[in-house]
């Protein structure tokens, strides 16, 4: 899955470190940012049939009930990534959470380019 295995490891460009525990649903990703701060997200539903997966924020980041969804969908010859995330912002302005949330899902986007190319 493109989540699995590009975005994650490429969220490097944004991260000192990114560590994964245990495998399949319950499998936990560690993300070191450059910064110091540390967010930790819990893999909750995965369907490769369908190129979709589902994930919570468990530690890190200024949320509650927060849900990432992450889809590739057919377009044309080729597909699209429809990367959502839903939360209500804690201990920090709806502003800033949606500036950090919106940045690491650009670099993630980003990265996949070169593998993949780009929308023509």
């Amino acid at each position: 899955m493109v989540a699995d295995r590009t975005v994650r490891r490429r969220l490097a460009s944004l991260t000192a470190r990114v560590n994964l525990t245990g495998t399949g649903i319950g499998q936990l990703r560690t993300i070191q940012t450059l910064d110091g701060q540390q967010i930790v997200e819990r893999l909750e539903a995965v369907d490769d049939a369908k190129r979709f997966l589902r994930y919570t924020n468990i530690a890190g980041m200024a949320v509650s009930h927060y849900t990432g969804t992450l889809e590739v969908k057919p377009k044309g010859s080729g597909s699209v990534v429809d990367w959502r995330a839903q939360f209500l912002a804690a201990n920090a302005t709806d502003r800033a959470v949606k500036v950090k949330v919106s940045t690491l899902f650009k670099t993630g986007l980003e990265s996949l380019k070169p593998r993949f190319g780009v929308a023509k």
